[in-house]
């Protein structure tokens, strides 16, 4: 159960007062005291290794309360982890202490250990990795559940990812429809408009060039009547012409009265009452699977009938 520790991989030096956790890392006893007062944590609560981030809880009495981890110095002056012999006793080590979770000699356990409970190491080593393997086990399964589970979730998404293009192209597709709809009616009635400013200009020049006839006319008799009056020293002429620049006179006045006043029409735009979100596309929700609740939302687009609304958008009225 022993492994190689050569350094405190926390000060990166020879570890000083050992101490071993669960998952079988060990470390300066104040290299982790100061580790767990950084981490915020107290005795009794759970703190990562912070090597392998496995978790162990802090003893009642502190991390001193930890087992200490023994090492002996192999010829080569390298620390090694003692598997095989007691270093204050000499003799090898082929008990493992249960309350103190270590490796223990013979003397040890008649003394140190005297009140404690232990068993040989080759049977406890036995147990232990018959426990590891009941261990993994259902973490095993677990994995492959979870594996499962997220092949399944893949799955959803390309579904999920299909759904949204497909509800992407309807409201694309009943965008346009609606915009060319939109765009015909905007069409007409700019075009019905231009209509009606034709009609109204082609009326108001009508009117003027009445007008003008009437003026020329006039003109024309009084340069004719004034060209007649400067002839007074023929008195023949003159008193034949009376007669008729009167009833010219009175002709022009009757043919070309005064006109009432020209107005011009006005127009004016009164658009259709419409819904009160003014949606003319649709809307789109969250469908559930009958008798099921799916984990990935189905979107589904249902359209609302705006069409009829839409050709009667605009509307413009005249005086």
């Amino acid at each position: 159960m022993a492994t190689d520790n050569r350094c405190c991989t926390i000060c990166r030096d020879e570890p000083r007062n050992p101490r071993i956790l669960p998952c079988i890392h060990s470390f300066c006893l104040e290299c982790i005291r100061r580790y767990c007062e950084c981490e915020g944590k107290i005795p009794g609560d759970d703190v990562p290794c912070p090597e392998c981030r496995t978790e162990f809880q802090i003893p009642k009495n502190g991390v001193a309360g930890l087992p200490e981890r023994t090492f002996v110095r192999s010829s080569n002056t390298s620390l090694k982890a003692v598997g095989d012999y007691c270093v204050e006793h000499q003799e090898r080590l082929r008990m493992y202490c249960l309350e103190c979770n270590m490796n223990v000699c013979s003397t040890c356990c008649l003394e140190a250990h005297k009140s404690h409970k232990f068993d040989r190491v080759e049977k406890v080593v036995e147990t232990f990795v018959r426990s590891i393997d009941e261990e993994i086990g259902p973490v095993t399964m677990r994995i492959e559940c979870l594996n499962g589970v997220a092949a399944h979730v893949d799955s959803e998404q390309e579904k999920l990812l299909d759904n949204i293009r497909m509800v992407e192209q309807k409201i694309e597709e009943r965008g346009q429809r609606v915009k060319r709809s939109v765009d015909l009616q905007v069409s007409d009635l700019l075009q019905e408009l231009q209509s009606l400013k034709a009609d109204a200009q082609k009326e108001a020049e009508s009117h003027k060039g009445r007008i003008r006839l009437a003026v020329t006319e006039m003109d024309s008799f009084i340069t004719s009547s004034l060209e007649l009056k400067s002839k007074s020293d023929t008195p023949s002429l003159l008193t034949q012409a009376v007669r008729d620049v009167n009833v010219r006179a009175k002709q022009l006045l009757e043919t070309h009265a005064i006109p009432d006043e020209f107005r011009i029409p006005t127009y004016e735009f009164t658009p259709v009452d419409i819904d009160v979100d003014q949606n003319y596309i649709g809307h789109v929700f969250t469908a559930e699977e009958s008798g099921t609740k799916s984990g990935i939302f189905n979107l589904c687009l249902v359209f609302n009938v705006y069409l009829s609304a839409l050709f009667q958008l605009y509307s413009y009225s005249y005086s």
